[in-house]
């Protein structure tokens, strides 16, 4: 009997469990916009159009925004990952997503790689099969609006980037293809070869189009898994050959100055150079790109015991806020900056185009944990500049990144008078004509290797490149 009375109470909770449940999933006007946890805006409800109704798109939109926007989210996902942690189902090693297939990576002939990396930019735009190099024809990418002229002067703008598929494709980064491990996590990769083409266009369309104008040099970084994780454990867990994509990214570009780092951050990969619990790279790791870019540029580094250091700790960055794994929690990272030694000072622009005076590197000190990595040039934002006045020789770079760009660029600070920095993922300035307007030297692009494997940035990156 005793056993009856205790099997009706558990249906019972179970049935109310689920009825508070649907009650909840019910709630349509409480439902969050924002995730606290994952520092992103959450699916929004669909406009119904004809189009959309027919092809079932609108029907996928409500169930996306459903599922994304379920009252609280943030303490269900955290509530859920404290449980798998007590009844032992996190472990220490784990597989977050996967069973993804790159393309294959076609070879290069290390030759034909160190031409092209030398050679200078030529008056033939790629932007049509070149049978030169192989290449076809980009199939995607931003269009340059054609009521914005430079024959006076000034920039054209491109049409505003899909904010959408960009933070998708930031999401997918993060969320996919993680491999964890001892309370770090490694982000895999995977080839995909039309987007490959749809940069590798773009670059070489940015050389050509600013021959003789400025130098352009290209920086791809790395995953942490192809730096950090022995050749072993890549085997067994798959995905595409790091070093071997960037050999082929490099040996496809034309004109372009590249600066490839894999090698040295591989040999640094006993040293802090990625978090555990962001898929960033620290400063550090940042600084070996920063030296290889000076022997690249034929200039001479300064070393980081030349700076003053600061340091932020606690940080839990966005793998822990996917994860919200407890190994994480327990050993958090610390963020060491290092502010240049012209000027701590700049200027950055937000997206209503307002005007926020502002750190190179920032005190962070009592900020959110999730949030420190933001010390670097004001974390992302469309548009900002760096004047450094110990710097009188009038030289200035544009550097065109997205986050990975910013640990880097205050060891810039000290080689230009003026540094602009766009951020594609905001901005619709046309890369091209701005570096033109402003009479920039240089032309720095830097780039996670895996977020332009996805075809929306590719085509973001190609379009601003026009």
């Amino acid at each position: 009997m005793k056993i009856r009375k205790f099997r009706a109470i558990g249906v019972l909770a179970f049935a109310a469990i689920m009825a508070v449940g649907a009650f909840i999933g019910l709630l349509f006007f409480v439902r969050p916009k924002k995730s606290m946890t994952e520092k992103r805006e959450l699916a929004k409800f669909p406009s119904f159009t004809i189009t959309s109704f027919l092809d079932g798109s609108y029907f996928e939109g409500v169930s996306l925004w459903y599922s994304d926007t379920y009252p609280m989210r943030d303490k269900l996902v955290a509530a859920d990952q404290g449980l798998k942690s007590l009844y032992g189902i996190e472990t220490g090693t784990q597989m977050v997503g996967g069973n993804t297939k790159g393309d294959d990576i076609p070879e290069t002939d290390e030759n034909e790689k160190k031409q092209n990396s030398q050679t200078t930019a030529t008056t033939t735009e790629v932007t049509t099969e070149d049978p030169e190099i192989g290449l076809p024809a980009s199939k995607t990418g931003s269009k340059v609006n054609k009521d914005a002229s430079t024959e006076d002067g000034t920039v054209q703008t491109v049409d505003p980037p899909d904010s959408k598929a960009m933070d998708a494709a930031f999401q997918k980064q993060l969320q996919d293809n993680l491999y964890v491990k001892d309370g770090a996590a490694y982000s895999l990769y995977y080839f995909v070869q039309d987007s490959a083409t749809e940069y590798i266009n773009a670059m070489n369309n940015a050389a050509s189009k600013l021959s003789g104008v400025a130098d352009v040099y290209d920086i791809l970084v790395p995953n942490n898994s192809g730096v950090l994780l022995p050749d072993d454990d890549l085997a067994k867990l798959g995905g595409s050959d790091q070093k071997q994509a960037i050999e082929y990214y490099y040996s496809m570009m034309q004109g372009v100055k590249t600066v490839d780092i894999f090698d040295t951050l591989k040999e640094h990969n006993d040293e802090y150079i990625y978090f555990r619990s962001d898929h960033h790279w620290t400063a550090d790791g940042a600084f070996y790109a920063y030296e290889e870019f000076c022997k690249t540029k034929g200039i001479t580094e300064i070393p980081l015991d030349k700076r003053k250091k600061d340091i932020f700790k606690g940080f839990l960055g966005s793998f822990y806020n996917t994860l919200q794994n407890s190994d994480m929690k327990k050993n958090p990272d610390t963020i060491y900056a290092y502010e240049p030694i012209g000027t701590n000072d700049m200027t950055y622009w937000n997206d209503d185009g307002s005007e926020q005076k502002w750190n190179v590197i920032m005190d962070v000190n009592g900020w959110d944990k999730g949030t420190l990595y933001s010390t670097f040039v004001g974390g992302d934002t469309p548009m900002a500049v760096i004047e450094n006045p110990k710097v009188t020789d009038g030289s200035t770079c544009v550097v065109m990144k997205e986050s990975y760009g910013n640990a880097f660029i205050p060891f810039l600070v000290d080689h230009y008078s003026t540094i602009y920095i766009l951020d594609y993922r905001y901005s619709n300035v046309n890369v091209i004509d701005f570096v033109k307007e402003k009479q920039a030297d240089d032309l720095i692009c830097i780039n996670n290797i895996s977020l332009i494997g996805d075809e929306d940035v590719a085509a973001t990156i190609s379009g601003v490149l026009q």
